[in-house]
């Protein structure tokens, strides 16, 4: 059996504690992971000590950061293999997965966040509370929908977006890579790449 561990120690990666950790998604819990001068240092019942990068260890994103996002990533990647053992998704209990949706790996779902039927999300995305993906959307990786985000449906989202707390991306709407959409936003029209829309 795989033991996880969270990366990151924020109020983020406390909030993961206690809905998958407490919630008992994650069966077998190692502890937080800090990076630190290019190592993963473990803190967990025992104290601090360095991580000892067991081949049969998982890892969920306990960051809403982006750059450390992925920092963590870029320094696992070069020992572990990408694969669903290593990464996994991780949903909360409240949480909605639609049956027909499809998810790749790394993925984190945090309570009453939901997907609708026939969503396609790729890897490294994070849903947080109550952040919806509804039917037909595509998704591409590392993406990150905070509180209350809304995706409606049909849309196509690429790679390493933020959308803040309360957006709506309305139905039939693209969106390319690296934007950033200001909370309460509502976008009816596409996007291209880096780019930020605030009224």
């Amino acid at each position: 059996m795989f033991k996880t561990y969270l990366l990151g120690n924020s109020g983020y990666a406390q909030e993961c504690f206690e809905q998958f950790v407490l919630g008992g998604v994650i069966k077998d819990f190692g502890g937080f992971l800090i990076l630190k001068n290019n190592k993963l240092i473990l803190i967990n019942e025992e104290g601090v000590d360095d991580f000892e990068y067991n081949n049969k260890s998982a890892f969920v994103l306990g960051t809403r950061q982006r750059v450390w996002r992925h920092k963590f990533l870029e320094h696992l990647f070069k020992i572990y293999e990408q694969d669903i053992n290593h990464f996994p998704n991780i949903i909360a209990n409240e949480a909605h997965l639609s049956q027909t949706s499809r998810l790749g790996i790394g993925n984190v779902l945090n309570c009453f966040a939901m997907t609708n039927a026939n969503t396609e999300i790729g890897n490294f995305n994070l849903l947080n509370c109550y952040a919806s993906v509804h039917s037909g959307v595509k998704i591409g990786n590392h993406n990150i929908f905070t509180t209350y985000a809304r995706v409606l449906g049909y849309c196509s989202v690429g790679n390493d977006n933020w959308l803040g707390s309360g957006t709506t991306i309305t139905q039939r709407t693209n969106i390319g890579n690296n934007n950033t959409l200001s909370s309460g936003e509502h976008l009816f029209d596409d996007m291209s790449d880096k780019q930020l829309f605030r009224h």
